[in-house]
């Protein structure tokens, strides 16, 4: 019997879908000294140390390309990746588009506004589930800076998801 309970965990933990995030070659769980590694091949213009625990790649701002990854870690495992795109309301609708055909509706919408030191700031986010995972697409407006955000956390003990 005991034989019989292992084995039946045992295939369970194997048959349970993998909660993982990938997003080109970058997956959760990943160290920072292998995100690094990974970045060699996308030729940012700058890689830097936010943070102990957030590492940023991206392009010049006057080079247009809008490229820039933010990947955060908890426990020195990679848990969040933020991917900027160019924002507009073409791209937003394509990624609400292509996220809402893979995921269904989302299970949260956030719609706000604040005011900063800086004026005023509009949000829209939009957040999916896939397993345990949270995705998201946000839109942000902070005159005249606006940003499309797409997001990918897995679990963690670090901060709370969505966020």
């Amino acid at each position: 019997m005991r034989h019989l309970s292992i084995a039946f965990w045992g295939l369970l933990t194997f048959a349970l879908p993998s909660h993982a995030f990938e997003v080109d070659v970058f997956k959760s769980g990943m160290t920072k000294a292998q995100v690094r590694e990974a970045l060699k091949s996308y030729a940012f213009d700058r890689v830097q140390e936010f943070s102990e625990k957030t590492l940023i790649a991206y392009d010049q701002p006057e080079k247009g390309s809008n490229r820039q990854f933010a990947f955060d870690f908890c426990n020195d495992k990679l848990a969040g990746l933020q991917q900027d795109m160019a924002p507009s309301m073409r791209n937003t609708t394509i990624a609400l588009h292509s996220y809402i055909t893979k995921y269904g509706q989302p299970f949260k919408v956030n719609a706000r506004s604040s005011v900063t030191s800086i004026g005023d700031k509009n949000e829209l986010a939009f957040y999916w589930r896939s397993g345990l995972d949270i995705l998201g697409v946000k839109y942000s407006e902070t005159l005249p800076v606006e940003q499309l955000l797409l997001q990918f956390d897995v679990p963690n003990n670090c901060w709370q998801t969505p966020r």
